[in-house]
This record gives C-alpha cells, structure tokens and sequence, in this order.
C-alpha cells in the first residue's frame, strides 16, 4: 500500500453477515477470486488469517474474513464491531430467517451503514422484492423501497454483481469519509491470533489510527510484546502498516484474544502494566457433585478456540458438567495427552494435528483424541461423550389396574388372588403397587395369570381372572394393584 496524505481517507474495513447457508462464504470466496491482487510469485493466500485486501477500480477494501457457520455469531460481531461497511447477505429464495434478524442486530448495534446483498440470483425461486417487504417488517427499508439502504442482487456461485457490490461500498465508504489519521497512536482490533512453533505469537490486526512498524511495543489486555516482523495479508514483509490495511505481527508473548483493542506504549514496563491479571474467563462452571466429562480443548486459532467455548457453553449441563481442563491454541503435544491421562479426560481438537509420537504415547495410556474440521460435528460429539456418563434413565409405564375379590391362597412369598381388570390391561411378569384404600402399602411382581384354571398371556378391562402375585404385602380382598412396567433408556442432556 503506498503512503498517503493525511487529507486522503482510508480504505473501508467491511463484514460479511447473515444466516448459515445464504452465501457468505461463497460471497467471500468469489471476491477472493477475483478481485485479490496477488503478486506472482507470493503463491496465493496459503493460511487463514482473519482478514484480506481487494482492489476495485484502483481502491482497496478490507475484508474481514469471518467463518460461516452460526457458531461464530461471537465473531462475527466482533467484526462487525471492527467493520465500517456490514453486508447483509440473504437467499432471495429463502428470505429472511432468524439468523439474519440477528445479524441486523448486530450491525444496528456496532452502528454502521448496511448493504444488502440478495444472493442466489440464480435459482428459480428468487424473489428480492418479496424479501424487500419482509425487510420492510424489520424496519430495514431499502433505496428501491423509498428508504436508504442500497441493495445489491448477486449470485456469489455464478460471480455475477460482484464487482457492483464492490462499487456500492465504495460508493458508502465515500459517503462515509473515514478520516486516515497517520498522526495519533497506533490503534486497533485484533482480527485473528494463533500459537506457531517456530515463530511463536502470530496475530493479524488491522489498525483505525496511526502507523504501526518494527520495534513498537503494543498491548492489548491479554498480551503485550515488541513487534519483531510486520507482514501483509499475503505474507510479504513490510516496513509499516497504515490504517484498514490487515498486518501479521510477530513479537506479542501469547497469542492475544481475538476482538481485543491493541494500543502503542513507549516501553515493555507500562505494555506489562496494561495487562490484565485476569486469565481468560473459564466458560464452563465446575460443580463437584456431579457427573463430568473432563476435556482438554486445542485449536488452530484463538478466534476458533473463542467460538468453540461459545457453543459448548450453550450445552446443557444439568446433569453431566462440562470440564473443559485446558483451552488452547496449538497442535496436540505430549503435555496434553500427559495431563488428559492424569486428570481421566480425552482430549478434542478443532483446525489441529497431533504428532505420531503422541498418538502412540495416548495409545498406550487410552487416551481419546478426538480432532474435527467442522464445528457442528465437534459439539455433537461432545454431546454424545456426555451422555455416555449419565446413567440410563428408568422410565415407568403405566398399564392398567386390577381390583381384588378372592383370595385363593397365601404363602409368605406368593400369593393367588382373583379379582376384575378395572382399566387398561395387564400381562405376566409385570410389576405392581398395592393399594388398599388409596394408600400405598408395598410392592410385588405378577408373575402368571389365569383364566378358567388355563394360563394366559394378557387380560383386559372387564375381564376377570386369577393372577399369582409375589411381593413384600400381605393381600387383601377390596385392594386395587396398579399395573406398571420400566423400561430401560439412554438418559438425555
């Protein structure tokens, strides 16, 4: 990015919102396309680092890279907190869904003009303007509608009105006069943060004010560090980072939390001072009586590793706790599988590998590592994992009763007694409560039925037979049995 004069203004900083499945991945991969200038021999984007440059007609937009699953509502509002410009993306077949009254929420809570991107053009039953009068109910009125938010149709699978939208932002962030102050501080938002082996804490962030360069000491309230290399979205080396432009810093101690505010400080000593001493706050309270299932949480990226806690935290917990012993940022190493094995816990990854000398090591000792690609297929296995602790639940069924009118023969353990099915029915080997006017007086098993001195399988309301009953009560004429059974089931969260 060349320089620019303090009288020029900054490129736009813009988030992709709105319902899972209506196309903001797609949308974002077609703009990646088409529209990233990348230098011939960078070799493409190879990593995700939260957020991209593009150039439309000699000016640059950054887009925050957001994933597009609903699990990452959490980051997704912190991008559009980030953002300047949100597009709204919505299926023109589909309409408006939950999701996407979220994403409005979001974007009139951050404060920030909105575009609206009708996806799928290209299917059959796409309808803008139907989905223009269901917006109208949301108080969301577009430019065609008499109001003022423009609104753009696109197919992001065809590539077509993509480079419209672009215009329309640029047409917004002009409108918007976003002021590049190169004067101030350096400020900004931490867009992604991850753990690498070799180059320790490597975070992309984009600044609103000031320039950022080698050597800075920058803080936000997790983290703290001198930047040692300032690279651009593509991964080149760069001297300095200007605002809206997305820049991979190395230098920070630890990866810090993705949303943060990051400023410059003169020395380490007063960085230090700003952190606060505070660990990230633990999702997932630890009750002792109870049923748990321990787990220790690794993943590619802090931004991953926040939306994964998000979700599972949403987990009911009721009657098995969720441990979560460890959460962290980096692939599976000895330490993990070591304290899975001390602590009985098993251990899940998202977006991470583990060495073969791990998986042998947790192999040896039964340790479960699990790792998952899509979120959605993490925490339905979480769940299972925690319904395998909970004991199978005893459900009663209850069948019918039957009143007493003869007593035949008793023994201390069995007893044969004739009587009326006065509702439902009741078959052998069935369970049964004794109640003798209205009160309960124990319990016992009906364990074969007669009817005409011939055995029977089942009796139903109105039928009279003699049953052999065994139980803890001695029976008496005028008692009514109440007839269950239980039934073994898989308990639920």
């Amino acid at each position: 990015m060349s320089d620019m004069t303090e009288k020029e203004t900054r490129p736009p900083v813009v988030a992709v919102l709105g319902h899972v499945d209506h196309g903001k991945s797609s949308l974002l991969e077609a703009i990646r396309e088409d529209f990233v200038i990348l230098e011939k021999e960078s070799g493409g984007i190879t990593q995700h680092i939260g957020a991209y440059e593009v150039e439309v007609e000699g000016k640059k937009i950054t887009f925050i890279d957001t994933p597009g699953h609903e699990a990452f509502s959490a980051m997704r509002q912190r991008g559009a907190h980030v953002a300047d410009i949100a597009i709204l993306v919505i299926d023109a077949s589909e309409g408006i869904k939950d999701q996407t009254k979220e994403a409005i929420k979001f974007i009139q809570k951050a404060d920030i003009p909105m575009i609206i991107a009708f996806n799928k053009m290209d299917k059959p039953g796409a309808d803008p303007e139907k989905v223009k009068g269901q917006l109208g109910k949301e108080d969301i009125l577009v430019e065609s509608y008499g109001g003022k938010i423009p609104s753009v149709n696109i197919s992001a699978k065809q590539k077509q009105g993509i480079k419209e939208l672009l215009e329309t932002v640029l047409l917004v962030a002009e409108l918007e006069e976003l002021v590049l102050d190169l004067e101030s501080k350096p400020e900004g938002t931490v867009i992604e943060s991850s753990l690498d082996p070799q180059k320790g804490a490597v975070s992309t962030l984009i600044l609103n004010k000031g320039v950022l360069k080698n050597g800075d000491i920058i803080a936000t309230h997790y983290a703290f560090g001198k930047v040692k290399g300032l690279s651009d979205f593509e991964g080149k080396p760069i001297e300095k980072a200007l605002p809206s432009q997305p820049v991979i810093v190395l230098g920070f101690n630890r990866p810090p939390g993705v949303g943060e505010v990051f400023h410059c400080c003169s020395c380490l000593s007063e960085a230090e001072e700003k952190i606060s001493k505070r660990e990230r706050k633990n999702l997932f309270i630890i009750e002792e009586d109870k049923k748990a299932l321990n787990i220790i949480l690794k993943a590619d990226v802090l931004g991953s590793l926040e939306a994964v806690e998000n979700v599972l935290a949403n987990i009911p917990k009721e009657k098995v706790a969720l441990r979560v012993l460890k959460a962290d940022v980096g692939d599976i190493g000895i330490g993990d599988v070591k304290m899975a094995e001390s602590s009985r816990a098993m251990i899940i990854g998202f977006r991470v590998k583990a060495d073969e000398t791990s998986k042998v090591f947790a192999r040896q000792r039964g340790i479960k590592i699990k790792t998952f690609e899509v979120i959605y297929e993490l925490v339905q296995e979480v769940r299972k994992d925690m319904m395998k602790v909970l004991e199978p639940e005893t459900k009663r069924i209850d069948l019918g009763k039957f009143k007493i009118s003869h007593l035949f023969k008793q023994s201390k353990k069995e007893q044969i007694v004739g009587g009326k099915v006065l509702e439902g029915e009741m078959t052998r080997n069935i369970k049964a409560e004794v109640f003798r006017e209205e009160e309960k007086q124990g319990k016992g098993r009906i364990k074969g039925l007669q009817k005409e001195k011939q055995d029977v399988g089942k009796a139903t309301k109105g039928q009279e037979v003699g049953i052999l009953f065994e139980g803890d009560v001695k029976l008496a004429e005028n008692d009514v049995l109440h007839i269950f059974r239980e039934e073994k089931e898989k308990g639920t969260l």
